[in-house]
């Protein structure tokens, strides 16, 4: 019989070991829960907005949903697996802090205490059911910030705190693009919020705690020395970006500051240094990776322009989360082939020019026409009737309303369609009476916090109604 020789191999241990890439992550989010507190908290506390709450809630968000993924995981080992998981394995094994931190960045600052424990919870669960640490499809964290973005998408009550609800006159920066029926001027995007230096530091309306491009560039460097990620996914997704960017620059004759608003804006850097590369969710393959962050960069923008979500981040590293099944398969099957390389990376380059052209046809760089519209007018002794439509959040004629006027005065709107999604809003602040009460200065009407498009072209639909009605 023939004997085997058994022999010990060469083996290398690397001292960069889980525990110490969780302990580097959630370092590395220290300094942004700290810029949270400032930017949201204590900054617009200083000017007198707010209170002592507001001071800490940001951290306070952080906190519930931190502890929320927690006990889900302690519950969920305890009643479903009959297991008594210890408080040191949730943290140094199962590492069940993580998506309730990221949750209490990835959120707008206005979203209900209830909302943050129930998306914290779906969070959790997502990862359990999946198997757990290690062979989790999704990104818990995304799961749970998109149930609470999307489908709750009008109780989150807005990205912007208190000081800039009453200063900006505009939400974020990308909602604003999308209002404004993606018109691209610096003066429409960029000027409402400063300057290209405010989305640099963070000093914009978005999400509590991922505003900030200089804090995602610092962790950026600190993650990639430690180890704790790859460069291929964030270069490969902002630089399509850029590609894109740069394209509908050229095509669009746009200036060059529109390639930084996209990299600046809604949260990507963000996105693409702490989400899109999660090792467990992203690809393992070099080549994989940059396929990866291709990808994320083409639905980024193609969701940002061409659907109704300008926040298209979230959603596009989700896609991809599933699809890595597939690209680590054929990454063991194909991707080790020079020319099957070659022809990946030759339609992925087409994939950004075609799709650079298609989005590039939908935004202009020039105002777009009025879309208001009286549709009838009506008049029976000293009460007279108006259907006019007008452009809202939605865009073009996306609003239509009944406006009665007597004698000099509007005693009653109402509205006949909407397709803009905030519209329950405008009811549920009884916005339609305040602007019959204050017709006469509706200047000085506030709008309301994150319905602040809606409630704008409302006003200014009453305004050209009644600017017609007294001549």
């Amino acid at each position: 019989m023939k004997k085997f020789k058994v022999r010990k191999g060469n083996f290398m241990k690397s001292k960069n070991s889980t525990s110490s890439m969780m302990y580097n992550l959630l370092v590395c989010l220290i300094p942004f829960i700290i810029f949270a507190t400032y930017k949201n908290g204590i900054y617009p506390v200083i000017n007198g907005y707010g209170n002592l709450y507001l001071v800490f809630k940001p951290l306070l968000y952080v906190m519930i949903a931190s502890f929320v993924c927690i006990v889900t995981e302690y519950l969920y080992y305890l009643v479903i697996k009959k297991e008594k998981k210890s408080i040191n394995y949730l943290f140094s094994e199962s590492f069940a802090i993580i998506p309730g931190v990221f949750i209490g960045l990835i959120i707008p600052i206005n979203t209900p205490i209830w909302l943050i424990i129930l998306g914290s919870a779906i969070a959790s669960l997502s990862k359990l059911l999946m198997g757990g640490f290690g062979k989790n499809t999704l990104n818990p964290a995304l799961v749970g910030s998109l149930f609470i973005i999307v489908i709750f998408s009008s109780l989150t009550g807005g990205y912007m705190n208190p000081l800039e609800a009453d200063t900006i006159s505009g939400a974020t920066p990308l909602s604003n693009m999308t209002a404004s029926s993606y018109v691209i001027t610096y003066d429409n995007l960029v000027r409402p919020y400063g300057s290209l230096l405010s989305f640099f530091f963070g000093n914009i309306p978005g999400a509590i705690g991922e505003t900030s491009s200089l804090l995602c560039l610092l962790s950026f460097i600190y993650l990639l020395l430690n180890k704790v990620i790859k460069w291929r996914i964030p270069v490969s997704y902002v630089s399509t970006v850029i590609i894109i960017s740069l394209i509908m620059c050229l095509t669009k004759d746009i200036g060059l500051w529109f390639i930084l608003f996209n990299v600046l804006s809604g949260g990507l850097l963000f996105g693409a240094v702490f989400m899109a590369t999660d090792p467990v969710t992203s690809p393992i393959s070099h080549f994989g990776q940059v396929i990866a962050g291709i990808l994320l960069g083409i639905l980024t923008m193609v969701i940002r322009y061409l659907t109704s979500f300008p926040e298209g981040v979230l959603i596009s590293i989700l896609i991809v989360n599933i699809i890595t099944i597939a690209i680590n398969y054929f990454s063991i099957k194909l991707f080790n082939k020079n020319y099957i390389k070659l022809i990946i990376l030759v339609v992925s380059v087409l994939a950004v020019i075609l799709s650079s052209f298609v989005i590039s046809s939908r935004v202009s760089n020039k105002e777009l026409d009025d879309t208001y519209k009286i549709i009838s007018k009506t008049k029976e002794g000293n009460v007279t009737t108006y259907q006019v439509s007008g452009r809202g959040y939605a865009g073009n004629n996306s609003i239509k309303l009944e406006i009665v006027f007597s004698g000099n005065n509007i005693t009653k709107i109402e509205v006949i369609s909407s397709s803009d999604t905030y519209m329950n809003m405008i009811y549920n602040n009884n916005y339609l009476e305040k602007i019959v009460s204050n017709q006469d200065d509706l200047d000085n009407l506030d709008t309301i916090s994150g319905c602040t498009y809606t409630s704008k072209y409302l006003k200014e639909i009453v305004e050209k109604t009644k600017e017609d009605y007294l001549k």
